[in-house]
């Protein structure tokens, strides 16, 4: 994410949750029931803003750690026992390999140009058997033109792609589980089968 961006996102923050809200982006309910969580896991949920994903999940997990680059974003989440604030570049992730079961990029992946390096740093901290989730945006339906219409007057340059062109990149890494279209939108999950070393 670039630092226009990032400032873009301070001065949108107190209207955030609204925008999602009203315009029906935010899935909580079925991203927590494609993950079926057991309780005991730590997610990490980059670009995770103001909370609202973690606040959702939070009863259904060890820990959850809420990662973005805006200050001014976290400033709304509301830190418990098990969730944790973390400012940082979602390309230089400063989290431990190795230490996650869950890694969420939820309306996150169109907002990244480095894709690639994005996928290699969630592997790189995902746990051995952990999985990532994408949540995002088919740029071949006409929902998500509009969408991207409104968004590049906010955020500038873009990255939405296709579902397979997603796919495409998740593979390169990951064992793909789980493929959800839901029209404009969708829900990936991948599985991390090897070590740091066997991507």
């Amino acid at each position: 994410m670039k630092k226009s961006e990032k400032k873009t996102f301070d001065k949108v923050h107190m209207h955030y949750d609204n925008f999602m809200k009203i315009f029906n982006l935010y899935r909580g309910k079925e991203i927590s029931d494609i993950l079926n969580l057991k309780g005991d896991e730590k997610i990490l949920d980059i670009g995770g803003g103001t909370g609202y994903l973690a606040k959702y999940l939070n009863t259904k997990c060890k820990e959850i750690y809420v990662l973005d680059e805006s200050e001014d974003m976290l400033s709304h989440v509301k830190e418990k026992e098990n969730i944790h604030k973390v400012v940082c570049d979602a390309l230089d992730l400063k989290i431990n390999d190795e230490s996650m079961d869950i890694v969420i990029l939820s309306d996150v992946f169109h907002h990244i140009k480095d894709q690639n390096k994005l996928m290699d740093e969630s592997f790189r901290v995902l746990k051995y058997g952990g999985r990532v989730l994408i949540h995002d945006f088919d740029i071949s339906h006409k929902r998500t033109k509009i969408l991207r219409c409104f968004e590049r007057v906010l955020f500038g340059k873009l990255y939405f792609k296709t579902i397979d062109e997603v796919i495409n990149i998740l593979e390169s890494r990951f064992y793909l589980t789980t493929k959800k279209e839901r029209g404009y939108y969708f829900i990936l999950v991948g599985e991390k089968k090897g070590g740091l070393n066997d991507k």
